[in-house]
């Protein structure tokens, strides 16, 4: 079995964007927090309103690193956006590689999606007079940003082999992904996006959220979710572990 991701390589224009995204986001990051240190005197937040803003905040980390995974599991593929989504496809049929990746390179796939949608929503929200209220959000988008910065680092979480108590610990209380919880999406690509803890796994797969919003689209575009999937699997397999393609769509 190979030892060496397929895609480490990589350009200095592809240097240069992983750097540019995950520093985005690091800045909408900054920009949250010093909000909050700023304005918390006046708004004199109580803790257990706190303590519902964090949470909000982690459960809804969870839900826009799924919908990042579903939209780059599905729709994308590296003719769009290069590297970095051929790195995720090579998840798919060597999962051990994600382990073997940098950081950076890593932690651009949610930094990107997160610097112009989290960033958006708390610059639109810094612009409304300072309540418990726009606290509270601010909180949210805080919690958010920082889960999608390090969204892949919780995803990896699930793929140590060697596991310290603590972190079984955190897993068994569900408060990060378990390997348990994350090796569903891997027997079938079409659940368990959600990598940050899988709370919203649970809401978004009962609801069947994905394949519904995959007949949406293609019945609103005409494509099809990762057509070409299979054959890109068959190109990248050479350790015959083989993952079936996309199941219909019912």
């Amino acid at each position: 079995m190979p030892t060496i991701p397929f895609f480490q390589q990589a350009t200095l224009r592809e240097i240069i964007i992983t750097r540019l995204c995950c520093g985005a986001d690091v800045v909408v990051i900054l920009c949250c927090v010093g909000y909050l240190v700023g304005n918390y005197p006046a708004v004199g937040l109580r803790w257990p309103w706190l303590i519902v803003a964090l949470l909000a905040g982690y459960f809804l980390a969870d839900l826009f690193s799924g919908l990042v995974h579903w939209v780059v599991d599905t729709w994308l593929d590296e003719g769009m956006l290069g590297r970095g989504i051929a790195i995720t496809r090579e998840h798919h049929t060597h999962p051990g590689h994600v382990l073997l990746y940098g950081f950076l390179d890593q932690a651009s796939l949610g930094a990107a999606p997160s610097a112009v949608v989290v960033g958006g929503a708390a610059t639109v929200t810094a612009l409304f007079p300072v309540s418990a209220l726009t606290y509270a959000l601010m909180v949210v988008w805080f919690v958010i940003a920082t889960c999608m910065l390090f969204g892949m680092s919780f995803h990896n979480l699930a793929h140590w082999q060697v596991r310290p108590l603590l972190l079984r610990m955190a897993q068994r209380l569900h408060l990060v992904c378990s390997p348990e919880h994350h090796w569903c999406h891997h027997r079938d690509h079409t659940i368990r996006y959600c990598v940050i803890n899988g709370w919203a796994n649970y809401p978004c797969d009962r609801l069947r959220l994905w394949s519904r919003l995959e007949r949406l689209v293609t019945a609103t575009t005409g494509r099809v979710p990762r057509a070409d999937d299979a054959e890109w699997q068959r190109k990248l397999n050479d350790t015959g572990i083989f993952v079936a393609s996309r199941r219909p769509m019912r």
